[in-house]
């Protein structure tokens, strides 16, 4: 499949061939043609072709490059010689010895076939065109005069027209520009060019017809010319890449990562040296190239390089042997920075000529500062690594996390910090942090977390313990134990990073353990006390006692002894929930009414018959439940309820029916509890009540026991309070598979039954 590049040589190759053949057919048309249109007496013709030749072959390899922005172009003498052969041999010997000539500059410049292919087509047409036309004016004239000036002229002028004609078709389909424009554009630069060939042809002529000797004086100044002109344009292409070298400089300044400092620095060295290919091949089997032909610069595994570039250089320096195939040089550079190989640099190219010693010069600083930036993003990489993983522990942490400078401003503040404290992260950085943590100790004096700390630090003992009570905005107060780990220099602190460690929870379980003994003490000493006494008394007095006063004793005795059991069960039963976390060992499934079994818990509460309502919307519900331990839990509820309440407050127990079971209410009008307690009055030891002013009795037990338990049942026991109205719990039980109730809505229209509570 052709592409459009293609397409366009193999269209310049026939037309050169189709030309050849025109001019073939005219010469054997016109006998006249097979003689020179100019002859010189003092040079064969075999001899004066080879000189020619030669003369072809030089003009092509002595070239001054001229580069404008991307482009870059060749100034040779080939124009004027390609005029000598077409005036001093016949003309298809004119038109061979100028492709003969030209092929074999390409050859020792080793150009890519498709643009020797190219090139040869272009001038065969030039050169046949040019042929036809000076033939056609100055056939038969033989004398160096107007005519023969006048067909130069026309002949230079066609060759130029030709070359014109197909560069600008072939940078239409290169670079897209439309050939018109390139005509416009380089139409005046050729015509200047074309009258200088001329001049430089004819002065040539003239004097190798007239007096040979001086041929040298009339080439030499046009060699000077084109060497000084070299000259210039080199130390103008040196200006141009100190300037591309700078913009380099400053690509590697910005801290590029490896890709991209390795693709600028290709770039760069393939424009400014001309190179078809370039590599970078990094020491830990890292590779980066760029082929001059597509311009992208690729990452690959070095071991996919050719064998010829895997192995690194020993030392800089070019190379134009021991290469493959179809290159014609190279230049090495090896990658250095603080002392260290990294790799090397290698661009080839396909002309032997392409890349010069002097190139080396230039090569080897702009290998150095590579060097140095991929040593620095190599670096950089580490550092971010390193950072992310700091960060990932700074961010993930559940410890606080806070970095200080020397004075006390914090320069880190965790999102853990953030979530203990209630402080943002934007309102505490670059403030003090005595300013952002002030707090208390366990005795209410003032903490000043990091002056406090200070007076402590020293580069012997760089860390201490700071502890600090705090209220959060929204009123919950946390206990933080700071661990401070200073950083000292010559001049004193430089850095404190300080871990927290939120003991809010250890503090509020120590105190819950102390409250927890306070009260089992107390409640253990309660009823030991009338034990104690009744038995000392039955033991001094004995018969003398009498009957009914010894029976109540006695009844004291068993019922504070029934007490002990029941608190001895609830510790038990708790400590065997937490340690066990099965809180279904503790019941015994079966089912039971759950009207006759509130009533059963209302009768442990005679003495407060008074102030208790018993309601219910049926006369019997039957549920899924352990009978002894809704009995447990209902009294449990009710005792609370009478124990927080007013002594003339009074306090409803209703049984109601729910889809898919049933449930008890009780409803007290005592205090009620904060919202933020509603969930921790069911936690193990917790106490709405301030444990140093006390008003009521109790372990903490209860409700912690009573939600395991109907959980166990497959209920569950929620409460719902308004603070200054009293509350209400909530203990739902399941339905029993055969309860006809069980998949009933509560009935809208059933009548309360509603009494006083009976003993």
């Amino acid at each position: 499949m052709f592409t459009p590049l293609n397409r366009v040589v193999m269209l310049a190759v026939t037309g050169g061939v189709a030309s050849t053949g025109v001019l073939h057919w005219l010469t054997m048309r016109a006998p006249a043609w097979h003689d020179a249109p100019y002859a010189l007496s003092w040079l064969s013709s075999p001899w004066l072709a080879a000189v020619l030749l030669v003369l072809t072959t030089a003009s092509e390899l002595i070239a001054v490059r001229l580069r404008h922005d991307d482009a870059v172009e060749e100034l040779t003498l080939l124009d004027a010689v390609v005029l000598l052969n077409v005036l001093l041999l016949p003309a298809t010997v004119a038109v061979y010895t100028t492709l003969a000539g030209l092929l074999a500059a390409y050859l020792l410049r080793r150009r890519a076939p498709i643009k020797v292919l190219f090139n040869l087509g272009t001038y065969a047409s030039a050169c046949s065109v040019t042929a036809v036309t000076i033939h056609v004016f100055a056939a038969g004239s033989g004398d160096f005069g107007v005519t023969l000036l006048v067909a130069v002229a026309a002949g230079a002028t066609g060759f130029v027209a030709v070359n014109l004609v197909h560069i600008a078709w072939l940078l239409s389909v290169i670079s897209g520009t439309a050939p018109l424009r390139v005509l416009r554009e380089d139409a005046q630069l050729s015509a200047l060019t074309m009258l200088g060939t001329v001049a430089l042809t004819l002065t040539v002529l003239a004097m190798a017809a007239s007096t040979p000797v001086l041929l040298p004086c009339a080439v030499l100044p046009a060699l000077a010319l084109t060497y000084s002109y070299r000259a210039s344009a080199e130390r103008h292409e040196e200006h141009r890449r100190s300037a591309r070298v700078l913009e380099f400089s400053q690509v590697l300044a910005s801290g590029p990562t490896r890709g991209l400092a390795a693709g600028a620095f290709l770039r760069l060295v393939s424009e400014e040296f001309q190179t078809d290919w370039a590599a970078v091949v990094l020491h830990d089997g890292t590779a980066f190239h760029l082929n001059a032909g597509d311009g992208e610069v690729q990452q690959m595994p070095a071991r996919q390089l050719p064998s010829w570039l895997q192995q690194p250089a020993g030392s800089t320096g070019l190379r134009r042997s021991a290469l493959p195939l179809g290159w014609g040089s190279a230049l090495d550079a090896p990658l250095i920075a603080e002392g260290r190989h990294l790799g090397r640099v290698t661009l080839g190219a396909r002309q032997r000529a392409a890349l010069k010693d002097r190139d080396v010069t230039a090569l080897s600083p702009l290998a150095g500062s590579l060097a140095v930036a991929l040593r620095n993003a190599e670096q950089m990489e580490q550092l971010e690594t390193e950072t992310s993983k700091l960060r990932a522990v700074v961010e993930q942490s559940g410890d606080g996390i806070v970095v200080v400078d020397g004075a006390g401003v914090v320069q880190l503040w965790s999102p853990a910090m953030a979530q203990a404290t209630g402080i943002a992260q934007h309102e505490a950085l670059g403030r003090l942090l005595d300013a952002v943590l002030a707090g208390e100790d366990g005795d209410g004096a003032p903490v000043r977390p990091f002056s406090d700390a200070l007076d402590r630090l020293t580069p012997a003992t760089p860390g201490t313990l700071v502890d600090v009570h705090l209220v959060r905005s929204d009123g919950e107060r946390r206990t933080l134990r700071l661990s401070h780990a200073a950083v000292f220099d010559d001049a004193g602190l430089v850095r404190d990073v300080i871990i927290a460690r939120d003991l809010t929870t250890e503090w509020r379980i120590e105190r819950m353990k102390g409250d927890f003994v306070a009260t089992v003490t107390h409640e253990l000493r309660t009823p030991l006390t009338p034990i104690k006494g009744y038995a000392e008394l039955l033991r001094r007095k004995g018969d003398a006692i009498p009957q009914e006063k010894r029976t109540r004793a006695l009844d004291v005795i068993i019922d504070r002894a029934d007490h002990l059991g029941r608190l001895m069960e609830d510790l038990l039963l708790a400590s065997d929930i937490t340690a066990r976390n099965e809180p279904q060992r503790a019941v015994v499934q079966g089912e039971a009414d759950l009207v006759g079994l509130a009533s059963r818990a209302l009768e442990d509460f005679a003495a407060s018959r008074d102030r208790l309502t018993f309601e219910t919307d049926s006369e019997q519900l039957q549920v899924s439940c352990d009978p002894a331990r809704v009995i447990q839990v209902t009294a449990n509820l009710i005792s609370n309820a009478l124990k927080y309440s007013p002594a003339d407050a009074r306090v409803t127990v209703s049984v109601e029916t729910l889809t898919g079971g049933g449930c008890i209410r009780v409803t007290d009008h005592g205090l009620g509890i904060p919202q933020s307690e509603l969930e921790r009055v069911f936690d193990k030891f917790h106490r709405v009540e301030d444990p140093m002013v006390m008003s009521t009795g109790g372990t903490g037990l209860g409700l912690y026991i009573a939600r395991h338990l109907a959980e166990a049942m497959g209920g569950a026991l929620t409460v719902q309070s308004t603070l200054g109205d009293g509350s209400t719990f909530t203990f739902r039980l399941p339905a029993t598979a055969l309860d006809p109730m069980a998949e009933m809505a509560p009935p809208a229209a059933a009548a309360a039954v509603s009494s006083p509570a009976t003993a």
